[in-house]
């Protein structure tokens, strides 16, 4: 069973879009990361393939990738970004974008840099798109077009789609469009709801009665459900420090900074966030606790049938027990960063600029 694991690299949380979709507002500080905190970041992920990786019982394949809450072609330095991972021996890195900046220069150069996969978040068409993204539809589709064709084969271009119409119609008619325009593939999501950083109305799991009934099926599994995203997508925020996961946009659970100490060194505290559930996964769509009480719901209403739920709470009993059991593979490897000493410095860590 070979592991794969992403690392998510903050190159900017700051955004050229504003999609109705996205908390933006909810992030408490935004910048760009620096070329030292890049080196950093990168020799950490470096550290992680070629002295922690191979002593796992399993084979782990590590995967950079340009991301996190902004757009990375915001940030100059991202193209050089992709330069030294590519330089650095990964055969693999991805980038995130909205489209509508990669014109021939930033393309050209980050194809230039190496970049193996583009994912463009693109969930309409024409003015809807304008609409949706406050930003020129045509623009972002000549972009798209015109990388598509300089990419060749070189770099795969894939379309996300956010599932914001509930509309499987729509969906399918947005895939006809860039097929036709050679993109290579699709990423399908629903909306979620970024840790709670967005107000989904039926995403409010306390309020529901069939919480009760879900934390009933956890108890009777004898072991707390934890989300594995934490660990299968390391994030590395803009300013160099380890945060949960990318679904805390709120940047509420800052852990400590890739100068101090290694990926695997606080794999202790993620544990201790995700069991807590505090203060992200309480609210988050992702929250395996949260997800059981979704399909309680759909089952109870007639929707989705009970083997749906005996599938998905024994798949979150199965993830729960291999989290575990990397967490302590982790200890053995190398010293754990004290949880009390974790919070108290990550939040102190936490610069906040203003732009």
């Amino acid at each position: 069973m070979e592991i794969s694991i992403n690392i998510d690299i903050e190159a900017t949380n700051r955004c050229n879009a504003v999609c109705h979709f996205c908390p933006r507002d909810a992030t408490p500080h935004q910048g760009h990361m620096t070329m030292e905190t890049f080196e950093q970041t990168l020799f950490r992920a470096v550290e992680l393939r070629d002295h922690n990786a191979s002593r796992s019982n399993f084979p782990v394949r590590l995967e950079p990738n340009v991301c996190g809450l902004g757009e990375p072609l915001i940030n100059p330095h991202t193209p050089e970004f992709i330069r030294r991972i590519r330089g650095a021996g990964f055969d693999n890195c991805s980038m995130a974008s909205n489209g509508n900046l990669l014109d021939a220069r930033r393309g050209n150069a980050i194809l230039e840099a190496g970049v193996t996969r583009v994912n463009i978040n693109v969930s309409d068409l024409g003015k809807d798109y304008d609409d949706v993204y406050n930003l020129p539809f045509e623009t972002t589709r000549d972009n798209i077009a015109r990388f598509v064709r300089d990419s060749g084969d070189d770099c795969e271009v894939h379309i996300v789609l956010v599932n914001h119409r509930q509309d499987p119609a729509h969906t399918a008619n947005m895939k006809k469009y860039w097929l036709e325009l050679g993109v290579d593939g699709f990423m399908e999501y629903e909306v979620i709801n970024r840790g709670g950083a967005l107000f989904v109305d039926h995403m409010q799991y306390e309020q529901f009665p069939e919480r009760a009934e879900a934390r009933d099926i956890m108890q009777q599994c004898g072991s707390e459900w934890v989300c594995p995203v934490p660990f299968l997508y390391v994030f590395v925020g803009y300013d160099g420090l380890y945060y949960l996961c990318c679904s805390d946009w709120k940047k509420e659970a800052p852990m400590a900074s890739v100068f101090d100490t290694s990926i695997l060194s606080i794999s202790e505290q993620k544990l201790h966030h995700l069991t807590t559930r505090e203060p992200v996964c309480k609210t988050c769509n992702h929250d395996p606790l949260n997800s059981v009480t979704d399909m309680v719901r759909a089952v109870n209403a007639g929707d989705r049938p009970r083997e749906d739920l005996d599938a998905m709470v024994n798949t979150f009993t199965e993830q729960s027990g291999q989290v575990a059991l990397s967490v302590e593979m982790a200890r053995e490897f190398i010293d754990q960063v004290r949880t009390s000493h974790l919070e108290a410095r990550g939040k102190r860590l936490i610069p906040v600029v203003a732009v």
